[in-house]
């Protein structure tokens, strides 16, 4: 697989966007607004944050750095996990924040400076889905920016959930 600056370039640009978004669509929410449930059967929008943190861990994992949430805060936000049912269980919102910004930076600041060859690596990772086993770094994290790209369309249905009546793209 040939890796390009500028495939790396239009990923970093991507989550830099995908992070954006985030920030906008929590922008005047406070932690119990995000812990709302719909009349239908969709997770919070905490969880989906959660979520969201929980894969960018992911790739740092696969991009050979430490991740940021615990194992007991990863296991409430793992897809298949139970539904959140009050605001004491679930991570603060801006703890969320926190660990989504910090693993952007990083996995930004790995992006930008990784060789090449590092990035057409296919990473040995003890958990990882079958159909991932022969991806390399650079796919693995493009598939997980493409994932959290999903759920920020659901965050934007989950802000107007949480009473807010407004647009962020407008």
């Amino acid at each position: 697989m040939v890796i390009t600056n500028e495939a790396v370039e239009r990923l970093v640009s991507t989550l830099n966007l995908n992070h954006w978004l985030i920030e906008k669509h929590l922008e005047g929410l406070s932690h119990e607004q995000t812990m709302i449930q719909a009349p239908y059967n969709i997770n919070r929008m905490n969880w989906v944050l959660g979520h969201i943190a929980e894969h960018r861990d992911w790739m740092l994992r696969y991009l050979g750095e430490e991740t940021l949430m615990s194992d007991d805060e990863v296991q409430m936000y793992r897809r298949g996990s139970e539904s959140l049912q009050d605001d004491s269980e679930a991570i603060q919102v801006e703890t969320l924040l926190g660990y989504l910004r910090q693993a952007k930076d990083n996995i930004i600041a790995i992006l930008e400076n990784a060789e090449e060859e590092f990035l057409a690596e296919v990473p040995q990772t003890a958990i990882c889905l079958e159909n991932h086993r022969t991806q390399t770094r650079l796919q693995r994290v493009q598939g997980l920016v493409w994932h959290e790209t999903y759920h920020i369309g659901q965050v934007d249905l989950l802000r107007q959930v949480a009473g807010m009546n407004d647009a962020i793209l407008q």
